[in-house]
């Protein structure tokens, strides 16, 4: 969540467990205006049905030009961080971020897609809508928990004056949900010493023992950290502690950060606790955190009775331009699944024009091993492959090798190439006569790079360096290998079997389709490559 400032008192009330809101006049009377009902004239208005019927009669008015085939996108209007990533009633859910009116962001929703195989996505009516006096301006991010067969939602809210405070809302059906009468159910006089409810958001909720546990993205005393709250019922939470011991200039994890630590989430991998978390402003370090906000993991502890996470370094999750705010949820068969923002702050956005922003990446399997966090693209992708095309040893030069059938914007690409001498090979995508997306390991620099220089449709940032993103990765065995996903404008590359990603968006034209491979000042070979379609 972003772009929000302070947080708020609330107007519901909890008797035994019923649910709706309730003015702050009175225990006993509807929020008027403010549960659900806005007034246009005579005629008052209910936000969530007036969101579902905006969309039903102005999705087709968007332009479908840059629209991918197989990314969670919305509907029409504005998409930001994804929310409520979990698995219930027999198919997995993702919800984000989400403005219907305007492909700018503005008062926000929650939107909401469901799939049985994260891949092929059903839009679900807009499940959250800013109608409570706690979260008029707003229903901003958040997380789900399944308990008892129901499904909760916990956001945060914001009220006219500001305030950020946690709410909850709950589903037996997945679909209509109801906001708690207890709501907020973490208010601002339930800050831990130092927190202000101006940086207060972006709750990440999950079980421990007899716990429920919640992460909170904060500032405490003037910098970014994230708060631990515990509840036994979801709805009567304590503050715990802050993760973030930052407060040892000679600890090798010190660093105060002047943005807040954005969408927390947590995740237990192959026997290692990681926590995942979206800082804002981290300075560049080497190849890392070249954007201005960043995802970052730390492999380490929770202490649940502190409210500590101990851990040594932190590390960049994906080195590209478009990869924020993501968010893990563990799925029946044992895998940890993550999701995040196709899109960054501060980028100018080609698609406003056509009606729509912003995307999700697709889902990824989490592991851990050789001291590093992996990431594959989850493995149902490979149902939608077709038309296979496979070349092998072939030699590269500078000016390219194309191979027939190996083509498209909506494919996948296994490549391996051996380096050898070159001092620069990979792979060029969306390749036309003006336009062309590079992808190459820099021997120079033992990097990986993926170049949006001449790809299309110019993209402006305020980053310093906008047309290049690079991460530190070596040759295996004497060998690069990429796997790279194209969805018409977007490219995501996974670098030696998930060790490194880049994601990038890329605004090219239609007839820019293909692929070609090159080696530069050296000899390289092709060792293999293989093209799929992606046919969904």
């Amino acid at each position: 969540m972003r772009k929000i400032v302070v947080w708020l008192l609330m107007a519901c009330f909890l008797t035994t467990f019923t649910f709706g809101c309730v003015s702050d006049a009175t225990i006993t009377e509807k929020c008027a205006k403010n549960d659900s009902i806005e007034f246009q004239g005579e005629e008052p208005v209910d936000k969530l049905y007036r969101a579902n019927d905006y969309i039903a009669k102005h999705a087709d008015t968007v332009n479908g030009k840059y629209r991918m085939s197989y990314h969670v996108m919305p509907q029409i209007g504005w998409c930001n961080d994804p929310n409520g990533f979990c698995f219930f009633g027999g198919k997995t859910h993702l919800f984000y971020q989400y403005n219907p009116y305007s492909a700018s962001w503005d008062t926000m929703h929650w939107g909401h897609v469901s799939s049985y195989d994260m891949v092929k996505w059903k839009y679900e009516p807009v499940a959250l809508a800013p109608d409570c006096v706690y979260d008029e301006k707003g229903c901003f991010s958040g997380s789900a928990i399944v308990k008892d067969n129901e499904m909760y939602l916990m956001y945060t809210g914001v009220d006219a004056k500001n305030r950020q405070l946690q709410c909850l809302a709950v589903s037996k059906d997945g679909l209509k949900f109801e906001k708690v009468a207890r709501n907020p159910v973490i208010n601002e006089k339930m800050l831990g010493t130092g927190i202000t409810s101006s940086d207060f958001r972006d709750p990440y909720v999950f079980k421990r023992g007899e716990y429920y546990y919640c992460l909170i993205g904060t500032k405490t005393n003037g910098f970014g950290n994230i708060a631990l709250y515990r509840s036994k019922t979801l709805l009567g939470w304590e503050f715990v502690g802050n993760l973030i011991n930052n407060s040892d200039p000679a600890a090798p994890n010190y660093y105060r950060l002047n943005g807040v630590y954005e969408c927390p989430s947590f995740a237990e991998i192959d026997n290692r606790q990681i926590l995942i978390c979206s800082p804002q402003f981290l300075p560049q370090n080497g190849t890392e955190f070249q954007n201005i906000h960043s995802v970052i993991y730390m492999v380490g502890e929770l202490d649940c009775a502190n409210g500590r996470f101990v851990y040594d370094r932190f590390r960049e999750i994906d080195g590209g331009f478009d990869f924020y705010a993501a968010q893990t949820t563990l799925l029946p068969d044992g895998r940890t699944v993550m999701t995040a923002w196709l899109q960054m702050w501060d980028r100018t956005l080609p698609t406003q024009a056509d009606g729509w922003a912003g995307a999700m990446i697709l889902p990824r399997e989490l592991s851990y091993k050789n001291g590093r966090l992996y990431q594959s693209p989850v493995r149902e992708i490979e149902k939608y492959r077709k038309n296979r095309v496979e070349a092998k040893n072939l030699a590269l030069t500078e000016n390219g090798v194309i191979v027939d059938g190996i083509k498209g914007d909506c494919v996948e690409l296994d490549v391996e190439i051996e380096v050898k001498t070159a001092a620069k090979t990979g792979v060029k995508v969306f390749k036309g006569d003006l336009h062309e997306t590079l992808i190459y390991y820099d021997a120079a620099s033992e990097t990986v790079v993926l170049d949006r220089s001449r790809s299309g449709v110019r993209i402006n940032g305020a980053e310093a360096v906008k047309r290049f993103r690079s991460v530190a990765v070596k040759p295996e065995n004497g060998k690069i290998r990429f796997r790279i996903f194209l969805d018409n404008t977007s490219c995501e590359v996974f670098v030696n079997g998930g060790y490194a990603t880049l994601t990038a968006n890329v605004y090219a034209d239609k007839t820019d389709e293909g692929i070609c491979f090159f080696a530069e000042n050296g000899s390289a070979t092709l060792f293999r490559a293989i093209k799929y379609d992606i046919i969904v």
